[in-house]
C-alpha cells in the first residue's frame, strides 16, 4: 500500500522568491524578526508585502501562521527548519520515513491568506511559488508533489499559470473558499473550472483567509480562524452546488480540506433536507460524490463511519498537515488511523492509499 498525505505544507523561505520576475524584485517579500516581548511572542517573525506584515497577530483582519521559518517557535518545533522550508529534501523525506508516508501533497502557507492589493505582484508571487514548488519536488523522486496556487482575481492569467504549473508537475490547485469579495460559484471562475478539468486538475477548496472583507472583522485568534479560515471551506461547498458548477463542469473535481468533514450532514440537510433552505445543483450531494466530483479531508476524532454515510467510503481523504502545529495536524497520521478499529482494514488502506491517489491522479 502506498500511504499519501493528502495535504501537507510547506513553510515559505527567502528562497521562494528566487524565481520572481525581475521586474517585482524590488517588491519581494522580506523577512522580518520581531521582538518577542510583544504580542507576536514566540512567532516573533513576519512577512513584509506591500507594507503590510503577515502573519498578522494584533488588531484586526488577525491571522496566524509560522512563516517565515526564522521565529523562536519554527525553530522550536520538532520538525527541522530545513524540513519545513523545503531547503533540505533529504531531511523532508527522512520524516516521511519515520511517519510512514510514501507522498506528500504540499501545500502552501503563505498563501493561506489574501497577500497583495496588486493583482499584477500577488500573479508574480504565485509564479515564482510554483517554480520553486516545481524544482524542489523534482529532486524528491516524487514522494513530493505540490498544489499550485493561482491569482484568481485575474482569470486569464489564472488560466495561463494552471497550465504551466501542471507542466511542472501540479497535482492541483489550491482556492479558498471565498475569494477576496466573490463566491465561487461566481460566473466569472468558469474559464479557470473549465481549464482545470481540461487539464485534469483537482481543484482543493483549503482552509484560509481568502476574503479580506471578512478576515477584517476578527481581531482575536480562534474566532479568526473559525468564522475566516475554515468557515469558508463550507461557504465554497454550497456555493458550488447551488450555483450548478458541477453540473456546468461534469468533470470538475473539487476536494475540501482542513476544515474537518462533520460540516457534512449538516450541509446536506440544507440542500436536499424534506424543507431545504437551498437550492441546490441537478443532483443531489450524495451523486457527485458518488459520481466522483467531490472529495473531502476527514479528521480523526470524528466519526468516519457516520461520515461515509454521505460521502462514501470512496471519497475521503487524511492528511497530516505536516508540519503546522494547529488544531488539523496529525502527528502520526498512519498510527492513529491504525488504532481505528471501529473502521475495516479495506477503509482504512482506501482513506490512506486508494483515494488520495485517485483524487490527484497519482
Amino acid at each position: 500500500m502506498k500511504v499519501i498525505d493528502a495535504d501537507a505544507h510547506v513553510e515559505e523561505c527567502d528562497d521562494t522568491w528566487s524565481f520572481l520576475d525581475a521586474d517585482f524584485r524590488q517588491q519581494r517579500p522580506l523577512p522580518i524578526l520581531i521582538d518577542p516581548d510583544t504580542p507576536y511572542g514566540r512567532n516573533n517573525a513576519v512577512w513584509l508585502i506591500e507594507g503590510k506584515v503577515f502573519p498578522k497577530l494584533a488588531g484586526r483582519g488577525l491571522h496566524t501562521f509560522a512563516t517565515p521559518p526564522i521565529s523562536l517557535y519554527a525553530k522550536s518545533k520538532p520538525v527541522a527548519v530545513g524540513a519545513q522550508s523545503l531547503t533540505d529534501i533529504k531531511g523532508r523525506l527522512a520524516d516521511l520515513d519515520r511517519l510512514g508516508i510514501d507522498c506528500q501533497v504540499v501545500f502552501p502557507t503563505l498563501f493561506l491568506v489574501t497577500l497583495a492589493d496588486d493583482v499584477a505582484l500577488e500573479a508574480a508571487l504565485c509564479r515564482s511559488y510554483n517554480s520553486w514548488m516545481a524544482r524542489n519536488c523534482a529532486e524528491s523522486g516524487d514522494r513530493l508533489r505540490f498544489a499550485a496556487v493561482v491569482p484568481l482575481r485575474d482569470v486569464a492569467e489564472s488560466v495561463r499559470e494552471l497550465g504551466r504549473a501542471k507542466g511542472m508537475g501540479a497535482v492541483a490547485v489550491m482556492t479558498p473558499g471565498v475569494v477576496w469579495d466573490k463566491e465561487l460559484g461566481n460566473k466569472d471562475f468558469f474559464p479557470f473550472y473549465e481549464e482545470a478539468c481540461r487539464l485534469d486538475l483537482p481543484v482543493c477548496v483549503h482552509f484560509g483567509w481568502g476574503a479580506p472583507g471578512l478576515t477584517d472583522l476578527f481581531q482575536t485568534v480562534g474566532t479568526s480562524r473559525f468564522a475566516a479560515g475554515l468557515l469558508p471551506v463550507i461557504m465554497g461547498f454550497f456555493s458550488l452546488l447551488s450555483c450548478g458548477v458541477l453540473d456546468e463542469f461534469p468533470r470538475l473535481t473539487v476536494a475540501f480540506l482542513e476544515a474537518g468533514a462533520g460540516w457534512l450532514p449538516h450541509a446536506f440537510h440544507q440542500l436536499e433536507g424534506a424543507r431545504p433552505r437551498f437550492a441546490g445543483g441537478k443532483k443531489s450531494p450524495r451523486e457527485y460524490f458518488k459520481d466522483g466530483n467531490l472529495y473531502v479531508a476527514v479528521e480523526l476524532d470524528e466519526d468516519i463511519t457516520y461520515l461515509t454515510q454521505f460521502a462514501g467510503e470512496d471519497q475521503i481523504v487524511l492528511a497530516s498537515d505536516y508540519p503546522h502545529g494547529d488544531p488539523s495536524h496529525e502527528e502520526d497520521m498512519v498510527g492513529e488511523l491504525g488504532k481505528r478499529v471501529d473502521l475495516s482494514p479495506r477503509l482504512r488502506e482506501k482513506i490512506l492509499s486508494d483515494n488520495p491517489a485517485r483524487l490527484y491522479r497519482l
